[in-house]
């Protein structure tokens, strides 16, 4: 059946139907929301007979969102006999959205008893420039992305130092490029998210939302995710005025007065999206200069609606009727506190690596990084770290398809000492 578009015309019949409907809220704006539509996609074939999938365009029916609370893209809902049974925001993952669908419809597991030749962990640059390198060379290659093709670099909407796109290209788009790319030699992409590994025999050994996947080499792909603040109350505000993403909310801030914090690249692009769309924003940053490259200084000073907060720290979050308010600041020198009240807090303060699933297996540094050198290998035989996951000196998107390829040079030596 597919996804269904689902209007206040047909919404009472669906919602109050027996079999339960599962509903995405998207707009069409939200870069997070196009991340999700595959996994979305995949759901409804995976559920057909049990579940019926629909899509709702909240600016086409904002009062019918407003009337169910929706206050972040993407919400998915699920209803049955006129009642939310329930719902989850921003999934980051399809198992994510599995493991509320599963409550009320458990779907069997599958083991593949399947042995591929390469593994890649995570579907960004890094992980499908390797997909095309192995596939290329023949060998039985298998990506597990656990939403979308670009990771990271999907929720990106302007990219401008990859060579090749002289108008630049947006994050997602470049991102199913690299997709087509590598399945277009026979590479295949399994959306399902890696639970636990064993990589430590010469048969690596997957556990996954979708069963169990085995290996004869793997490829950590798996880049890095956004850092919290590690205040008090952050995650019960998280899309209730704390977010992570001005590409992908900023819009539910139009006309409002909100805050940015961090200092680089990302904080500076954030704040320059958020001039385009809020009242006033207030760039918070714990020195007194940026750390972001000069090509955003000009643009940040000459904003009228932005102004800066200099040496200043983030030291707790402010609630008021379930929602954001406002956040306490901290001079850096002198101590003194003061509040500044806000109706949004985006928060850019850099990424951690994406590593905890290897932990115990794969050696780390301080950083939370794998331990790799240029060849991209790791102290386990047949296990390779790639991209933004591996300690190296420039983590961009040009040195991550290089050491997708440079992974898969070293799997095919591997390989050969195998045979």
């Amino acid at each position: 059946m597919g996804i269904i578009s689902v209007t206040r015309e047909n919404f009472d019949q669906l919602t109050r139907g027996d079999k339960p409907l599962l509903l995405e809220f998207q707009a069409p704006w939200c870069t997070y929301c196009r991340r999700l539509q595959g996994a979305v996609e995949e759901i409804a074939q995976q559920y057909e007979g049990q579940l019926v999938v629909g899509a709702m365009n909240i600016d086409d029916e904002e009062a019918l969102s407003d009337s169910l609370g929706i206050e972040l893209v993407p919400t998915l809902m699920l209803f049955q006999n006129g009642q939310v049974l329930s719902h989850v925001v921003n999934p980051p993952s399809k198992a994510a959205i599995e493991s509320f669908l599963n409550q009320e419809l458990p779907a069997p597991q599958q083991e593949d008893e399947h042995l591929y030749d390469m593994v890649v962990i995570g579907g960004g640059p890094a992980g499908y420039t390797a997909a095309l390198y192995g596939a290329r060379a023949g060998l039985d290659t298998l990506v597990l992305e656990k939403l979308s093709a670009g990771g990271q670099m999907a929720q990106t909407t302007q990219i401008d130092n990859y060579p090749g796109f002289e108008e630049g290209v947006d994050g997602f788009t470049l991102g199913m490029k690299l997709q087509a790319g590598a399945q277009r030699f026979g590479a295949q992409t399994l959306i399902a998210e890696v639970q636990s590994v064993q990589l430590d025999a010469p048969v690596k050994v997957l556990h996954t939302s979708q069963g169990v996947i085995r290996s004869r080499t793997v490829v950590i792909a798996t880049g890095a995710d956004h850092r919290s603040l590690g205040l008090e109350g952050e995650e019960a505000l998280t899309g209730r005025g704390v977010s992570y993403c001005a590409a992908c909310d900023g819009m539910f801030f139009k006309g409002k007065r909100v805050a940015v914090v961090g200092g680089g690249n990302s904080a500076a692009a954030d704040a320059l999206t958020l001039t385009r769309l809020a009242k006033e924003v207030i760039l918070i940053h714990r020195r007194d200069q940026l750390r972001a490259t000069k090509v955003y200084h000009d643009p940040l000073q000459q904003a009228d609606n932005l102004t800066f907060q200099w040496n200043s720290q983030v030291t707790q979050l402010l609630e008021q009727d379930g929602r954001l308010h406002g956040v306490t600041l901290r001079d850096v020198y002198t101590g003194e506190e003061r509040t500044l009240e806000v109706d949004g807090l985006f928060v850019s303060i850099g990424r951690a690596p994406a590593t905890q699933l290897f932990q115990g297996q794969v050696p780390m540094d301080k950083g939370g990084y794998l331990i790799a050198d240029e060849t991209t290998r790791t102290a386990l035989p047949g296990v390779y770290a790639a991209g933004d996951v591996r300690t190296k000196p420039l983590r961009q998107i040009v040195t991550a398809v290089a050491d997708g390829a440079a992974a898969v040079q070293a799997a095919e030596e591997y390989l050969m000492t195998q045979s």
